[in-house]
């Protein structure tokens, strides 16, 4: 009873601490041009004196339209410029707010980004995740005297400070949040935060293990990857004989992690193990910043507009649209910008509109706009490829990953593990609809498409995932991976398994 009272009033303080930021967002959903304007004024004043904001005439700059106007939108590569000057420690580049820390995250192809953090952004994250604790914490009573599982980063790589002296990563996920909230967490985590900072990745699965089977108060689990919570059960039962969900945890009453895109192929997967258990999407949210937050009882999620300006581009259109000019039913591409100093950054995440709260356009992750395999000119795509894989794979899927292989000729192998194996034939002619891969098949540079069991997909995969650099409990699920040499990480390199 004590354990109870003391979590009750740790998630009310939580709930209370979160409370102004949900006011605010409740606010803008009625009214999301003003609050966007709202937010890009303050963006803008507060870095006009940055060496960014002088070189893009942000002291002349009072509508969308002028910032527009004013500054092109760009990629990471395009803003590295920038960003190296601040990794070499000169101030004022490109925000007027020192940077605190770096947070280094792998793209989906080329050099590691460094983005850089600053008091304005994490206040940026903070606005959005409070609008969505807030939400749930008055939406779902069971959550508000339990603790709670949030999917634990290992840092995955030494300490690291820029040539200018910052830090670069946080020591703890809870460094998002201000001091009062991870106070909070402190008292409601059933795994702390200082997990992270233990470097073997076997020694944080054994401890995570031991203190999630020790909470027998577990309301909420929050991970990125469905995948990554299978895996847990899975060593659970492996150390115990049988796993029963709700004999471990019988007062789990939600679990957050990402639902959409390449995400979507195993999520019944954790509906399987978490019987009667709420799933949650995540919403739109990446190192850069925050697209869009989930609100309890509405499909996709809301455009988080009290923390970034937000923009979408769209094929055709003459320039990109705000917030409020988006239409249901279609996609955008989304550019960020933040207080951190990422100033019309191209995400490269496409959104679909799937309807409204208020006024304000509910959006979900559709998938990477460029993400591109191009061994040999067939331009894959993972957008493709994922609708390829939901026409084929069939239930019990637990892992589906296609990547090239280098060989006499290169070809694509689907690496799969579930009850029954899609035909290579018939994924061979899925990828055929891709008039590039067919004319690259029909010249003999790409061998046919194959398809290879394996066991232990997806543990193998975060393996692989964390031998190339990120993040384990970060690891997106993907349809499509550019990289060769997977072959060799599912351990198949001598085996002639592949069909």
């Amino acid at each position: 009873m004590l354990g109870r009272l003391r979590l009750g009033s740790a998630n009310a303080l939580a709930a209370l601490g979160h409370a102004a930021a949900a006011r605010r967002f409740a606010a803008a959903l009625q009214d999301p041009a003003a609050a966007q304007q709202a937010r890009l004024a303050e963006i803008v004043v507060a870095n006009a004196g940055s060496a960014f904001g002088r070189a893009h005439g942000f002291g002349a700059i009072r509508t969308p339209a002028d910032f527009q106007r004013s500054v092109p939108p760009a990629d990471y590569d395009a803003r590295y410029p920038w960003v190296e000057r601040a990794l070499h420690g000169e101030p004022g580049v490109l925000t007027s707010a020192p940077i605190l820390m770096f947070e280094k995250t792998s793209g989906s192809a080329g050099r590691a980004k460094y983005i850089p953090y600053t008091a304005p952004l994490r206040s940026e994250f903070q606005a959005a995740t409070g609008a969505w604790l807030f939400d749930l914490w008055r939406r779902r009573p069971g959550l508000r005297t339990g603790s709670a599982y949030w999917s634990v980063s290992p840092a995955a790589r030494e300490p690291e400070t820029t040539p200018g002296g910052h830090p670069v990563g946080f020591a703890d996920d809870t460094e998002y949040f201000d001091p009062v909230t991870r106070w909070v967490l402190r008292q409601i985590l059933a795994v702390p935060g200082d997990v992270a900072r233990v470097a073997d990745m076997t020694e944080v699965r054994r401890i995570t293990i031991d203190r999630l089977v020790a909470s027998r108060d577990l309301a909420l689990i929050s991970v990125w990857n469905p995948s990554f919570l299978t895996l847990l059960v899975d060593a659970i039962e492996a150390r115990s004989g049988r796993f029963d969900a709700s004999a471990l945890w019988p007062r789990l009453d939600l679990i957050s992690c990402w639902t959409d895109a390449s995400a979507a192929l195993f999520v019944e997967a954790v509906r399987e193990r978490f019987p009667g258990v709420a799933i949650q999407g995540k919403g739109l949210l990446s190192t850069e910043g925050v697209v869009s937050i989930p609100l309890w009882g509405h499909p996709g999620a809301a455009l988080a507009l009290t923390s970034h300006f937000l923009e979408f581009e769209a094929p055709g259109a003459e320039r990109p649209f705000l917030a409020h000019e988006l239409e249901p039913g279609e996609r955008y591409a989304v550019l960020l910008t933040t207080g951190g100093g990422l100033y019309r950054y191209a995400t490269r995440d496409l959104v679909e509109v799937v309807g409204r709260v208020a006024r304000t356009p509910l959006v979900r992750f559709a998938g990477k706009v460029d993400l591109v395999s191009d061994l040999c000119g067939e331009k894959i795509s993972a957008l493709h490829v994922e609708a390829v894989l939901a026409a084929l794979l069939g239930p019990g899927t637990r892992f589906a990953l296609l990547a090239p292989e280098v060989g006499a000729p290169p070809h694509y192998v689907l690496y799969f593990e579930g009850p029954a194996p899609p035909d290579s034939g018939a994924l061979d002619a899925r990828l055929r609809e891709n008039p590039h891969y067919a004319y690259c098949r029909e010249l003999g540079q790409l061998g046919a498409a194959r398809v290879a069991p394996v066991l232990d997909g997806e543990c193998k995969y975060l393996a692989g995932c964390e031998a190339l650099g990120q993040k384990p409990g970060n690891v997106k699920p993907a349809a499509l991976h550019r990289d060769s040499g997977w072959k060799i990480r599912f351990g198949l390199a001598d085996s002639g398994n592949v069909s």
